[in-house]
């Protein structure tokens, strides 16, 4: 009688059994991922101290390029939280803490793209540009963000929480939608 209530009114299954498993698999996948990163690699820093330094450099870079020539910001690590400071006269004006990394996305954006059935080759390259544009989408973003923060405050933490979160998810799924659009057109050309 359970087995009755899968099935369509044509005795077919209601699930695909490709679609299940591919959701299991980024279930556990994920899991993993939570577990290694929240136990291993965070409380260490091991992959947010580098990721979170060069993005703090190239956000001020991009800053002091395309800011205000008056004072050149600078940047310092912090000695006891896990962020880094955007500095002005050596003061701390912002912060840019791992969280804001983008670490998570670009697991989310390689853990699908390498869980689809497509040729492995196809997976590296698009998953090393998509890292690639996750990585400067995100300091376009902090970039932005720090702009907003100094000239237009209340509406930061809408910009933060909302709009470039929307616009970062936007961006992982127009990756995906490109590997799976170019590999059918592929397919069709054979």
């Amino acid at each position: 009688m359970l087995a009755n209530k899968f099935k369509n009114s044509k005795g077919e299954p209601i699930f695909n059994k490709r679609v299940t498993g591919f959701f299991i698999k980024l279930f556990v996948l994920f899991s993993l991922w939570f577990v290694c990163y929240t136990m291993l690699l965070s409380p260490g820093r091991i992959i947010d101290r580098p990721l979170t330094n060069f993005l703090t450099a190239s956000v001020t870079k991009l800053i002091n390029i395309v800011g205000p020539a008056s004072t050149p910001i600078g940047w310092v690590e912090s000695s006891w939280r896990p962020c880094t400071h955007l500095t002005k006269d050596g003061v701390a004006i912002f912060d840019i803490f791992d969280i804001c990394n983008g670490i998570d996305l670009m697991f989310i954006y390689l853990g699908v793209l390498f869980l689809l059935p497509y040729p492995l080759k196809r997976k590296i390259i698009f998953g090393i540009g998509g890292v690639a544009a996750i990585i400067l989408m995100n300091i376009i973003r902090i970039c932005s963000l720090y702009f907003i923060y100094i000239y237009q405050r209340s509406v930061f933490d809408f910009s933060h929480h909302y709009l470039f979160t929307l616009l970062m998810y936007v961006l992982i799924f127009y990756g995906w939608l490109l590997f799976v659009k170019k590999s059918k057109i592929n397919e069709q050309s054979r």
